[in-house]
């Protein structure tokens, strides 16, 4: 167990340290993916989103947001679960080679600044993301090519929150099942 631990260590990385490392295996010719997200409920859609990315590349890295960055964007409710266990759920997943902590709002142009620092190859997303052709813009001006992946959505973190609302806010009895 403590092997596996510190291997999962090993995939978080600072952003100074992970541009040297991508910058080396680009020089390799190895084929490198960014993606990114908050995955504050992280859930199969999530899930299915990453492992395409990885099996179009060689190296699969993940942007997560900041706890603070989240609040901003999505609601003061949010994120669910914090940062620091986001960072280790997804680096804790098999397809996912890196991760790192993003902490730049949606509306800054440091994003497109980020893009162009990495000497990657794709940028993936998932088709029904809603800020899509913001992305498609940023990743042009980074001169990185853009995919979008279709994803099966099976549920949204939206719908999970909304599920467990209404399963535990009812005052219906259950029913019990005799065996």
């Amino acid at each position: 167990m403590r092997i596996k631990k510190c291997l999962m260590q090993l995939k978080l990385f600072s952003l100074e340290t992970l541009l040297q490392v991508t910058y080396d295996l680009h020089k390799s010719g190895k084929r490198i993916c960014l993606t990114h997200g908050a995955f504050y409920l992280f859930h199969y859609s999530h899930l299915d989103l990453l492992e395409k990315s990885s099996s179009n590349c060689d190296f699969l890295i993940v942007s997560i947001e900041s706890d603070q960055s989240v609040a901003e964007y999505k609601s003061y409710r949010r994120p669910i679960i914090d940062e620091h266990s986001r960072l280790r759920i997804i680096g804790s997943l098999e397809c996912v080679d890196a991760v790192f902590m993003k902490d730049i709002p949606l509306e800054s142009n440091a994003r497109i600044e980020l893009y162009k620092a990495f000497p990657v190859d794709l940028f993936s997303i998932g088709k029904n993301y809603n800020i899509a052709e913001e992305i498609e813009y940023d990743t042009q001006k980074a001169h990185v090519t853009l995919m979008q992946i279709e994803t099966e959505q099976i549920y949204t973190t939206t719908s999970i929150i909304q599920s467990i609302i209404g399963k535990y806010t009812t005052k219906e009895k259950p029913v019990r099942k005799e065996v």
